[in-house]
């Protein structure tokens, strides 16, 4: 007799608000900083990065950012991407959580 599985589905809610990207935004797409926000990314206006994977334990609604160097500088949620950040592409990547895929190389 075989055993029932129970599925596991990462710890995130359905956002309320509409996003002009999807939600979660892919893997590997590239956004920049906007120019004139707010105080926490001011002096970083017009800065790249790309989205990282994204990590069970943290949720669907936390984003990674990966920096130039290709290393996970920090974390920001969906809504906060939309109010600082602008979408530069986004990416075709399926894969959310990264498994069976390379470490991000440094950007050219």
């Amino acid at each position: 007799m075989k055993k029932k599985t129970k599925v596991r589905l990462p710890f995130t809610v359905k956002p309320k608000k509409k996003y002009p990207f999807p939600v979660p935004i892919p893997p590997c797409s590239v956004v920049s900083v906007r120019r004139g926000v707010g105080k926490p990314w001011a002096s970083k206006a017009g800065r790249v990065f790309r989205v990282g994977y994204y990590s069970k334990m943290d949720g669907l609604d936390c984003n990674w950012l990966v920096d130039e160097t290709g290393s996970y500088d920090q974390t920001i949620d969906h809504e906060d991407l939309n109010k600082f950040f602008e979408i530069r592409s986004v990416a075709k990547e399926r894969s959310l959580y990264g498994r069976g895929r390379p470490q991000f190389s440094p950007m050219e």
